[in-house]
């Protein structure tokens, strides 16, 4: 299940919220308790690469790769560490998150630092890589 809340608004103004909400159902994960549900507002400029063409995304070099790491064995799983770390900027956050041993998650950090050539503990490669989740999610609706 994924859900998109949009912003509150006057009544008049309902389908405002009704467009940011199903822009936020775009940046929704299912399956993942805490990226299932996502609020337009807590977005903040983030929302903007909701404008962006699903094609430009799909295109863009970071998107491609991580879809070939989608693509391997365990890719899903690489890729949810990924996110997690991205969200939590801890690995025991993340790992805690994932109800897994922190080594089990720095394996799989290790293997997209490997393929993509980032290093995920600087904040400017995380932020790509967090950046470069969105775009996959919005180029891929589910």
């Amino acid at each position: 299940m994924r859900v998109g809340v949009g912003g509150a608004v006057d009544p008049l103004d309902a389908e405002a919220s009704w467009g940011q909400a199903r822009l936020a159902l775009r940046f929704a994960v299912a399956g993942d308790p805490v990226e299932a549900v996502v609020d337009h507002d807590a977005l903040g400029p983030v929302a903007l690469l909701g404008a962006i063409p699903a094609g430009a995304l799909s295109a863009q070099p970071d998107v491609r790769a991580l879809h070939g790491l989608a693509g391997r064995d365990g890719g899903p799983l690489v890729l949810a560490a990924l996110a997690a770390f991205c969200r939590t900027g801890s690995l025991r956050q993340a790992a805690t998150e994932l109800h897994l041993h922190h080594s089990s998650v720095a394996a799989r950090l290790a293997h997209v630092e490997d393929a993509l050539g980032w290093r995920l503990r600087d904040p400017q490669d995380r932020f790509r890589a967090q950046l470069a989740l969105y775009a996959m999610r919005l180029a891929d609706p589910p």
